[in-house]
């Protein structure tokens, strides 16, 4: 080649032009579905991407590239926000060339944001009436190439109608069949209708049964091996096979339908896959059926591990909490069929497998960059901290490697568990498992030393017209009437919900803390046992250690307490050092917030009080008891992020906040946060400001409402409280519901006594405090402040709504 044609290939100009042209490319493409590894590809966009950093019109291109290329991996890459962006920009740039495309977009940005918010049905409904519009597209359409691998089983699945149900499959052939239909394309058609054929709901027609495996198998010829669609053609005629296997019961149509799932799951090999869930799921319910060579093992993590890559991968909280849903509901799934097979610790580790999910991705996707260098590969790293907002596919590629040479996805074992609950000094672990009739409820218990069990628990049941549904409800009810924030309730809905939780600490015990803690006060006499209790589901609304048995003696008299988000996290607790108890820290005590929240008069005392007697060097902000401010602050959200924030040892370990805390759980706008002067401090942000590198935090006292709930839904335990903890502090203290201002003082300022002046742990300190309120001989001790005195001639330190909303986590 001569000078002149190096030339060429060195000017700027043509490198641009050729790098445009493949950007191009590879978006066409991906929308034909003639992409190989649409993973390569994106590597390639990200590498033209750098090489032309600084070029607006590139750049346009690529996140256009990246956007479609994600989108091809399968609906959980699916950015519908960077989709909007895009569609927006290509109806400004080219509305005219695309108008029979742009009119369907909105449908299409509907029926993906249903299916990522969990209702498939509803979506692919959606995707199905799109595809049909798009019969009139001219060729090639894109769109109806994408629909076409996007929509149609579950359209073509749930009609109760066998003629409307058999219209609907020709239809869905005849698309197939329609001419300019490109392989792809009619591959995913075919295996729309296949695996619609062969719904159980459409009964035992093996005629039709074996028209839709023939659809399925003509399918799987249409893709390559290595073709991002070929799993899922190749795990849906394993079903169909199957489903013919369960009307005919042939021995070999049984080995076949486990050697084509076995196949469709060697090709997608890991959780990155799209499919891996569908895939492993399959798999573990054919393992579980008896063939002519006896029963095959079950495997418990593999689909498991495929839901919790799906939450690390969201960007968006709605999706991501519906993913979290759906994995806790597949770990109780296979929790329990571990549990008929006589296997507690396989059920231990599934049920971990589905909890805290949400919790844990906001803490490991926080800032993964340490470990992207220490595993190689740092201009990964460089490029994480490059986005403001990391997009999926690069949360997917950190997730990748992360996962490669770790057990990232994998919960704990029964020894790593084992060995946690020695070193915090507790005698066991016990998830807690509603029943789901005609399912009887279970605790599944990972004891400190020996071997794992578990008890049957039939009156475990929330359903109407039960002491626990009765109480959730009341407290709903009671909820809903506290128009503000509060601390100190009043009257406010209390009569009934005192009521009900009156009753529900008798419930408890008869429905399960009874059998379960029987064995342990037997065991080792004189000695106090310590339980940490998972409880799944709306129990993780049931104050425990209130529980009652039936001669009135609660459980706080009989055990000590604590709660878990997960054995995950109880291991990470148990691992980190210990933080020594100092006389400095931060207390932040009822902070002017304005028109947000009633005024806590009572809150300002506890502060004021626990910081003289306890904690004369931490740093106190907010309100001094006679309301005015405190000169160290007025306890806003920069007061608490500079206390965080700093790596001055002399700042201390601890912290309490006297404050109001706030929760919301609609699902578009879910979270929690406590309520400062001039603004809010939300776990979010909690999540970012935390390091425990910098300067470990013993102990956090979220004396505020709700504090302990979770906003996304209980097996997500993903509170004010857990964020603290999972961000690395020691041990929380935090709240189950609206608490009444004058009794918390009283309480709150006894922990602090058995914590420092008689230097119990934190949890042993918390079950002293509960237990000094509950005794009717209570002394007030020599250092208690008059006006805290007072409060004890004017309520009932003994009443359960008094001591038992605080729940200990941690160690």
């Amino acid at each position: 080649m001569d000078g002149a044609g190096m030339g060429l290939w060195d000017d700027p100009a043509w490198l641009k032009m050729q790098a445009t042209s493949r950007l191009l490319e590879l978006q066409r493409a991906s929308f034909r579905r003639e992409l190989v590894d649409p993973r390569s590809a994106l590597g390639e966009v990200d590498q033209l991407s750098a090489r032309f950093a600084g070029d607006s019109e590139v750049q346009s291109l690529v996140e256009a590239a990246r956007t479609i290329l994600s989108a091809s991996l399968g609906p959980a890459f699916i950015d519908v926000s960077a989709l909007r962006v895009l569609l927006k920009n290509l109806s400004e740039q080219h509305g005219d060339q695309l108008v029979p495309e742009m009119s369907l977009m909105p449908g299409f940005l509907e029926a993906v944001q249903l299916m990522k918010n969990g209702d498939d049905s509803a979506g692919q409904t959606l995707l199905f009436e799109m595809l049909k519009q798009c019969e009139d597209l001219p060729d090639p359409s894109p769109l109806r190439q994408y629909l076409a691998q996007l929509a149609p089983i579950e359209r073509t699945r749930k009609h109760e109608d066998k003629a409307a149900h058999a219209r609907l499959l020709d239809e869905t052939r005849i698309l197939a069949a329609r001419p300019g239909t490109t392989d792809g394309e009619r591959a995913n058609l075919l295996v729309a209708a296949g695996g619609a054929a062969v719904d159980p709901d459409q009964g035992d027609d093996l005629e039709q049964i074996d028209r839709g495996i023939a659809d399925l198998r003509e399918a799987v010829t249409l893709t390559s091996d290595d073709h991002p669609d070929h799993v899922f053609h190749l795990a849906t005629l394993a079903m169909a096979i199957h489903r013919r296997f369960e009307v005919t019961g042939s021995p070999a149509e049984f080995d076949e339908a486990v050697a084509t799932a076995e196949r469709a799951r060697e090709l997608a090999r890991g959780p990155a896959h799209p499919h891996w869930t569908f895939v492993s799921d399959m798999l573990f319910q054919f393992r579980g059926r008896r063939a002519a060579g006896g029963p095959l093992p079950l495997t418990t993590l593999d689909s498991l591990h495929g839901r919790a890559w799906q939450v690390l991968l969201q960007t968006d909280p709605v999706a991501a909490r519906s993913d979290a849903r759906n994995a806790a509901r597949g770990a109780v799934h296979v929790a329990r069929i571990r549990l008929a097979a006589h296997d507690p610790s396989g059920a231990l580790r599934a049920l971990d497998a589905g909890r805290g999910l949400m919790l844990f991705a906001a803490t490991e996707m926080r800032d993964p960059c340490t470990r992207l260098i220490e595993a190689g590969e740092p201009k990964l790293a460089e490029r994480w901290r490059a986005e403001a907002s990391p997009s999926i596919w690069l949360r997917g590629q950190v997730i990748e490697v992360l996962a490669r040479d770790s057990d990232l996805l994998d919960p704990p074992t029964v020894a790593e568990t084992q060995e946690a609950l020695r070193r915090l000094g507790a005698d066991a672990l016990i998830y807690l498992v509603p029943a789901e009739p005609p399912m009887v409820g279970w605790a599944v218990i990972a004891p400190a030393d020996g071997d794992p069990r578990y008890i049957a628990l039939p009156n475990l049941v929330i359903e109407e017209k039960t002491e626990i549904e009765r109480y959730l409800a009341a407290a709903a009810t009671r909820n809903a009437t506290l128009v503000n924030p509060r601390r100190d309730v009043g009257t406010a809905g209390l009569t009934d919900f005192v009521d009900r939780l009156d009753a529900l600490c008798d419930w408890a015990w008869k429905a399960a803390i009874g059998p379960i803690v029987e064995p342990y006060l037997d065991e080792k006499p004189g000695h106090t046992p310590r339980l940490v209790l998972i409880p799944m589901g709306d129990l993780a609304r049931v104050p425990w250690q209130a529980a009652r048995r039936p001669d009135g003696t609660y459980l706080v008299e009989l055990a000590a307490v604590s709660q878990a988000a997960s054995a995950r996290m109880l291991c990470a607790s148990a691992a980190a050092q210990l933080v020594r108890h100092s006389k400095s820290g931060l207390m932040v005590a009822d902070p002017d917030t304005g028109d947000a929240a009633s005024d806590l008069p009572s809150a300002r005392l506890e502060a004021y009080a626990i910081h003289r007697a306890f904690y004369p060097g931490a740093t106190y902000v907010g309100r001094r008891p006679d309301g005015t401010v405190s000169g160290s602050g007025a306890g806003t959200p920069e007061d608490v992020r500079n206390w965080l924030r700093t790596y001055d040892s002399h700042a201390g370990t601890m912290v309490h906040f006297a404050t109001h805390g706030v929760m919301e759980t609609a699902a578009d706008s879910a979270s929690s946060r406590l309520l400062l002067a001039d603004g809010d401090l939300t776990a979010e942000e909690l999540i970012s400001i935390l390091d425990s590198n910098r300067r470990p935090v013993g102990l956090v006292v979220l004396a505020g409402c709700h504090t302990g709930q979770s906003i996304h839904g209980y097996d997500e335990a993903y509170s004010l409280g857990t964020v603290f903890l999972a961000a690395g502090a020691r041990t929380v203290l935090s709240t189950q519901w609206s608490i009444p201002d004058r009794d918390t003082s009283l309480l709150m300022y006894m922990f602090h006594h058995f914590l420092i002046t008689d230097q119990r742990p934190a949890w042993e300190a918390l079950r002293q405090a509960q237990l000094w309120m509950l005794d009717d001989a209570r002394s007030a001790p020599v250092d208690m402040p008059t006006p805290l005195r007072r409060m004890l001639a004017d309520i009932d330190p003994a009443r359960i709504t008094s001591w038992a909303g605080f729940t200990h986590w941690g160690q």
